[in-house]
Parts: structure tokens; sequence; C-alpha cells
């Protein structure tokens, strides 16, 4: 299977994940219209390829324009999001830390904070150390 299409089976997972984590945002005084929880899988079960495939497709599609104007289409036109990379129980890595995003520069400061951080693998996988991360 081709690194691509094993992203396509493994991002439903991530995006599962996500909406079960229940990590507090920065400053709930802002109120948005989902606090997205983007939790990847960087076990040693995925490969470097695979990885980076991941990490493009979240920049991707947080810069995309249906992606914006959904966002901006919503009752308080913004979201709350942040990006945490997990692996075994005890290995959880927040790479951007709760941001609002109600426009492209707001987008592309998200994925500026991706890019300075590599993607990193860890042994084992815990998807019940990522849940008790949150």
């Amino acid at each position: 299977m081709s690194a691509f299409a094993s992203a396509r089976h493994l991002l439903p997972g991530c995006a599962a994940l996500a909406l079960a984590l229940g990590t507090a945002p920065a400053s709930s005084a802002e109120p948005v219209d989902i606090e997205l929880v983007l939790a990847v899988d960087v076990s040693l079960s995925m490969s470097p390829e695979e990885l980076e495939i991941q990490r493009h497709g979240y920049a991707a599609a947080l810069t995309h324009d249906l992606v914006l104007k959904a966002i901006a289409e919503g009752a308080y036109g913004k979201i709350a999001v942040t990006y945490v990379e997990w692996a075994g129980s005890n290995w959880q890595r927040v790479i951007v830390p709760w941001t609002a995003i109600a426009n492209r520069a707001d987008a592309e400061r998200v994925v500026e904070q991706l890019n300075a951080h590599p993607p990193d693998s860890a042994r084992r996988t815990s998807i019940s150390g990522a849940l008790e991360f949150g």
C-alpha cells in the first residue's frame, strides 16, 4: 500500500480521536465555532514518508480556500485548533498550542508552527495515553 493510501486510511481514525480528546482551549472567553484537536499518531508504525504526508495534509487543509470559507461562514467566524503528536503511553507532544483561526493569516501561522517542528517518531502506540493526555 502506498504512503498516500495508508495516510488516507489513517486520517478518519485521527479525526475520530481528535473529536474524542477533551483538552481545554487557552481562552474559553473567546467564542469559536469548534475546538479541533488534531491528534496525530507518530509511532514507529508510521514511516517517515507517512509522517510527512500527514503533516503536509493538515497544513494544506487548514489553508485551503474551502476550509477557510467554511470557517468564515460559522456563527463566530473562527475555530480553535491544537496539534498534538502521540505515540507510547507517556509520549505526547503539543506542536501547536490552542490557536484561533479566523482567516488565512491565522491558518498560515499555524502552518509555520507545524513546519518549525519536524515530525518525530517514538516507540509503541497508545491511544489511551493520548486520551489521558487530553
